[in-house]
């Protein structure tokens, strides 16, 4: 059975002298920062002189983004912590802008209440527009001071560190904007997922830090 697979970090002083695979594919063992490269379906990495961030959708203004424009968007860092469903974490500082950005250039109907974000490597999930709202929630273009490399979901990813890793999609290619969410395509592959990914209280082990740490719920700030 398919799982979803996620981001892994690399050192700063590697990002700007990364090498295009001819595929994008996982790889389990932690790096430096503790965190661990999967993957839906393996893919080619995106070319970005030639990407187009497509919205589509309910809105009035359809909207065709190349990196370029995207990167004119009022730009923030967050450090935060991503916590995968299968119990690992890293954390990380990320670059980039909010979604809040999208909507005033799209310009969403009054029907629009969620949106359905679609992936190159065939990963779907859907998000209210509310949830996308959240201050912490980004949409990332740099990682570590440096633009998001191929093999981290470049050039455009989601983070939103309340929620697990599945729920942050990445290699986004649109944006469709949707009366009503349909919950994930991690709800078609296994009962350890859910629509709104929400993190639940337990246990985290954080790969960048060792050990074993109990959580609250929700965003993992003690860390």
């Amino acid at each position: 059975m398919n799982r979803r697979r996620f981001l892994a970090l690399a050192p700063a002083a590697g990002l700007a002298a990364e090498q295009k695979p001819k595929l994008l594919l996982p790889n389990d063992k932690p790096d430096e920062f503790g965190f661990r490269l999967m993957w839906y379906h393996p893919v080619a990495p995106i070319d970005a002189r030639a990407y187009r961030l497509k919205i589509t959708g309910l809105v009035e203004k359809p909207l065709m983004l190349p990196l370029a424009e995207l990167r004119k968007f009022p730009q923030e860092t967050q450090n935060s912590r991503m916590k995968c469903v299968q119990c690992w974490s890293g954390r990380a500082t990320w670059g980039g802008f909010r979604f809040g950005h999208l909507l005033e250039m799209a310009k969403p109907k009054k029907t629009a209440k969620a949106v359905r974000i679609d992936c190159a490597d065939k990963w779907y999930e859907y998000f209210a527009i509310q949830e996308l709202l959240s201050p912490r929630v980004l949409l990332v273009l740099d990682m570590a001071g440096q633009p998001l490399p191929d093999r981290h979901g470049a050039p455009l990813r989601l983070i939103d560190p309340a929620r697990y890793g599945y729920k942050s999609a990445k290699l986004i290619t649109s944006i469709e904007f949707v009366a009503q969410g349909k919950g994930s395509m991690a709800c078609d592959i296994g009962p350890y997922y859910s629509p709104g990914g929400e993190i639940l209280p337990g246990y985290d082990q954080p790969l960048d830090l060792g050990g074993r740490r109990k959580i609250g719920g929700g965003e993992i700030r003690e860390y």
